[in-house]
């Protein structure tokens, strides 16, 4: 199985040359699992999950015709509009990258939906051990907050356990603004 970095690295070139065809703009974090265990927190997890955006419009179906041009054969991107996966609680299109050939984990893209979230990933800094951005951790726990699932529940009390004040405080806002207020404030409860 190849490493995060190779997979990373297979997402950011396609980004970059995304860019250089569709001459505009596009921003890329990672998010998820693997964010979570970059930020120093114990965790498993068997995909790599990374949020996109692009002001183009249906960046999505864009992205994803993209790929499909541009990846290797042994990479099968499948498109998935909200609307049609019910179990997703942040309603996102989503870009679902399968390799055949098992090298690759699974690479789940979520399309930038919310401005919050487009705030995160443009504050995003890249990490030099990925050469790749990371989403701010106000930010991953606001998603894992609004995900609800109870991995994301426990990946947010452990992040919540590793931020600083003004984190907390940024948190609190995003909290609100997701609706997830009560439920941050109960995990402070928990954390504290």
């Amino acid at each position: 199985m190849k490493s995060i970095v190779d997979t990373l690295t297979v997402i950011r070139n396609a980004v970059t040359k995304f860019e250089q065809e569709h001459k505009t703009e596009a921003k890329v974090a990672l998010i998820g699992g693997y964010a979570v265990i970059f930020y120093g927190i114990e965790r498993t997890t068997l995909d790599i999950d990374v949020c996109f955006y692009s002001p183009q419009e249906n960046m999505g179906k864009s992205f994803y015709g993209f790929l499909k041009e541009y990846l290797s054969p042994n990479f099968k991107p499948r498109f998935i509009e909200a609307s049609k996966d019910p179990s997703d609680p942040l309603k996102h299109d989503l870009i679902i990258i399968d390799d055949s050939e098992g090298e690759y984990p699974r690479i789940d893209i979520l399309l930038v939906r919310y401005k919050w979230e487009l705030e995160g990933i443009r504050l995003a800094k890249t990490i030099d051990k990925l050469s790749f951005p990371i989403m701010p951790l106000p930010y991953l726990l606001a998603m894992k907050l609004k995900a609800g699932g109870r991995k994301d529940e426990l990946d947010a009390i452990e992040i919540l356990k590793s931020m600083s004040g003004k984190e907390i405080k940024k948190a609190r806002e995003l909290a609100k603004k997701v609706g997830r207020d009560r439920k941050l404030h109960a995990l402070l409860k928990e954390v504290e």
